[in-house]
């Protein structure tokens, strides 16, 4: 064989192992271009899935958030009707009339459980009704009722502005008509709400 044809034959040789080498980096290339785009695939999907779990998570929340936020101001609303009822009470006994101021502080007083010796401790500004016979009429319905009939008015004030707070040998008897609405809002605010709301308040 010639030198010319022997050199043919190694640029032959060399162009089809140039060509296959070419041929398997295009291959290996292609393999891992498709290898990489499923990979993306494959990551966008989960991300689009985490996404979806993630959207519907915090739509769950702000629903949980804004279902809280409506009972909170649900509660804050009839709260705020038990109060001015309450206080509506309060004000309607601070402006009973004489009888009917004497018929409630006399029960309040007459259903204690009394010697009939105490000490009753009043507001300021109903000290003259005590001291125009009412406190008189008071001893005289212990005395019917069984008990001494000597009660007398302390020269100090109440703190309170309604009511008498009864003053004994072991325990004192609070009597303010404050103490008496809170007593009762304890024991009847439930029943208030039913009737107010027709269902309990939560």
């Amino acid at each position: 064989m010639s030198g010319d044809k022997i050199i043919q034959k190694i640029e032959e040789e060399a162009t089809q192992d140039a060509a296959a080498i070419q041929a398997a980096a295009r291959d290996k290339a292609r393999k891992e271009k498709d290898r990489i785009l499923a990979k993306a695939q494959e990551e966008v999907r989960e991300i689009q899935a985490r996404s979806q779990v993630d959207a519907r998570e915090a739509v769950g929340r702000l629903q949980l958030i804004a279902e809280l936020q409506s009972r909170k101001e649900n509660l804050a609303s009839k709260r705020k009707v038990l109060q001015e009822a309450f206080d509506q009470a309060a004000s309607q006994l601070a402006a009973l009339p004489e009888a009917q101021w004497k018929t409630l502080i006399g029960q309040i007083i007459l259903s204690a459980d009394l010697s009939g010796q105490e000490t009753l401790v009043v507001p300021a500004k109903d000290r003259k009704r005590y001291e125009d016979g009412f406190l008189e009429q008071l001893n005289a319905a212990l005395e019917q009722a069984g008990k001494k009939g000597q009660m007398t008015l302390s020269d100090t004030a109440a703190d309170f502005s309604d009511g008498v707070l009864i003053q004994g040998e072991t325990c004192d008897y609070d009597g303010s008509f404050a103490t008496l609405l809170e007593e009762v809002r304890t024991g009847e605010e439930y029943r208030v709400a039913e009737l107010l709301f027709g269902a309990e308040v939560k």
